[in-house]
């Protein structure tokens, strides 16, 4: 159980792009299909793990990322919610929260919403923490795509890959703190995102 777990806010984290971002050299692929490249390994605080089924796979961790996590999940309830497989992302949040104090719950991709019409994995927050008033949660992702269910709850921030200059997490971390004691928090991040304008006009097009 994190220390953040009776607080009103309720942040629920993205994992790939995201938090970190991870390369599979036999090409295998346990994520959601989005638009990748390759990463350099140097320039950040990366690891290695063998998978269950035997598989490698390279992680690069966002700057500032074990210093956020544990900034959000001493303050706030926090959980984590992916649409990558269980098999590979479990022993990589394994590393992330080796003592099982960060997350209080993880999610992955059989917790997601498949929409058929747009061939993309959906998170709709009612899935996952039904007993919380969406007033007071938050989902922080890379993949517009992710918020279709729930646009105005929506932390949109940019791809991470390998760039040692990021600065994403500071500034969500800021954000935040600045919303958390917020009645409702959608009115301040849909001004600030457009997210339902924006996902309206995905699903018109695709019409």
């Amino acid at each position: 159980m994190t220390q953040g777990e009776d607080s009103e806010l309720c942040v629920i984290l993205d994992m790939d792009e995201c938090l970190i971002h991870s390369q599979f050299p036999s090409g295998a692929e346990y994520r959601q299909f989005e638009e990748r490249r390759a990463a350099e390994t140097g320039g950040v605080d990366n690891f290695s793990l063998e998978l269950p089924d035997g598989d490698m796979v390279y992680v690069n961790k966002r700057p500032g990322l074990d210093e956020f996590l544990r900034s959000v999940s001493e303050r706030w309830e926090t959980h984590v919610f992916t649409a990558a497989m269980q098999i590979y992302a479990g022993p990589v949040l394994d590393v992330l929260d080796p003592d099982d104090e960060i997350f209080s719950q993880r999610y992955y991709r059989d917790s997601c919403t498949l929409d058929e019409e747009l061939g993309v994995y959906v998170k709709d927050l009612n899935n996952i923490v039904s007993h919380r008033d969406l007033t007071k949660v938050v989902l922080v992702d890379n993949n517009p795509m992710s918020f279709l269910a729930q646009p105005q709850n929506g932390i949109l921030v940019s791809n991470f890959y390998d760039d040692p200059n990021d600065e994403t997490l500071p500034a969500v971390l800021k954000l935040l703190h600045e919303i958390s004691d917020l009645e409702d928090v959608r009115p301040k991040l849909s001004s600030m995102f457009g997210l339902k304008e924006a996902l309206r006009d995905v699903r018109k097009a695709k019409r």
